[in-house]
């Protein structure tokens, strides 16, 4: 056979090799030409709709002044409006459909910093789909085992092992739950190492510097905005990315142990980029039978948060008194005076519309989301 080889001529060799080996590049030429076609393009084309929604609510004044507003605009009005190519003329695709969304972010009067539009966008073809954050999180959605119940007004994780984990710029969170408008409460997995008071102020009713359980006017209140300013703790990049939300502040009797968030709500502090955990959260994340109070130490079992609250201050504070306030002690709801010194965990909120660009929200592979 070989003898056979050398005796044909260098045309025939050639023309040989191109029958054999042209099939084989051209198939390998159209793998990577529909890799292009599909994840790169699509990501190239979000961007575009980014760009194109920014000149769009600019263009139209639009953009949201206020740190609590949002809005969007449909691809088709973009389309339309000429601010980019409808995408069924640039992908192999049909029946696309999407929106761009904004929030003015990071906007905080006591620390004098000012707002940044943050721009979500979604976009669905018969091909593709945005993955955002919202879509991951209620994917996990469940009636029994770990994972995400439906709570009322919210959507919460239960379980000792739920996809919840988020690599939120370097720091490790655990989603808490997510509300009927697609915006996730997340706690950071580990708590402040510094102790330190939820206030310290003198107390009329006490007669003593117990400090005065008033969140609104708390020097915990105080440490959190420092915090919050603070590129160590929360980065620069980091704050475009979190939105200001209403949180629960309200009192309750040192005798009701009910684990219903209904009532750590009783009293609402509106716009706040940064917060504590409620007394309830614990208590609600256990998927244990016998867990039925906010004392509960069965509450620790089948519970993922056991590992992330040790001991931690909370939002709320007792009714029957002006100067004692909740804590969680490894999980069970305790009470003390407010000038006492305690540990404390993060709570700040993030859009669901945020795209993941990696992670199954697992501890091994965390949600990463998008680092623009």
């Amino acid at each position: 056979m070989f003898n056979a080889l050398k005796n044909l001529s260098k045309g025939t060799l050639i023309l040989i090799g191109t029958v054999i080996f042209l099939p084989i590049f051209i198939i390998i030429l159209l793998v990577i030409l529909q890799s292009c076609s599909t994840g790169t393009s699509y990501d190239k084309y979000e961007s575009k709709m980014i760009t194109a929604a920014s000149k769009y609510f600019n263009d139209k004044k639009l953009l949201p002044e206020s740190n609590t507003d949002s809005t969007l605009v449909t691809l088709d009005a973009l389309v339309s409006g000429g601010y980019i190519k409808s995408p069924e003329k640039l992908f192999k695709d049909k029946n696309c459909e999407g929106y761009v969304s904004v929030r003015n972010n990071g906007y905080v009067k006591e620390l004098d910093l000012s707002g940044k539009p943050n721009y979500n966008v979604y976009l669905k073809c018969d091909n593709y789909k945005t993955n955002t954050l919202k879509d991951n999180i209620m994917n996990d959605l469940v009636t029994s085992g770990s994972g995400l119940y439906e709570d009322g007004n919210y959507y919460v994780f239960k379980g000792d092992n739920p996809k919840n984990v988020i690599n939120f710029y370097g720091k490790l969170y655990r989603i808490l739950s997510i509300d009927k408008d697609g915006v996730a409460r997340l706690v950071k997995a580990e708590n402040e190492m510094s102790t330190r008071p939820w206030d310290n102020k003198y107390n009329v009713e006490a007669n003593y510097s117990y400090g005065k359980s008033i969140f609104k006017d708390s020097y915990i209140l105080k440490i959190l905005l420092a915090d919050y300013s603070n590129d160590k703790i929360i980065s620069k990049k980091a704050r475009e990315h979190i939105v200001s939300h209403d949180i629960c502040i309200g009192k309750r009797d040192k005798d009701d142990k009910s684990i219903s968030f209904d009532l750590d709500c009783s009293d609402v502090l509106n716009e706040q980029v940064i917060s504590l955990v409620n007394v309830s959260d614990f208590a609600r994340a256990s998927l244990d039978p016998d867990c039925n109070s906010i004392d509960g130490r069965s509450c620790r079992n089948y519970n993922y948060l056991y590992e992330v609250l040790n001991s931690t201050w909370t939002l709320n504070s007792a009714s029957n008194n002006s100067y004692e306030v909740f804590y969680l002690s490894s999980g069970v709801a305790q009470v003390a005076t407010a000038s006492d010194y305690n540990e404390y965990n993060i709570i700040i909120y993030i859009d669901g519309d945020e795209t993941v660009k990696s992670g199954n929200g697992t501890i091994n592979d965390p949600y990463i989301i998008n680092n623009n």
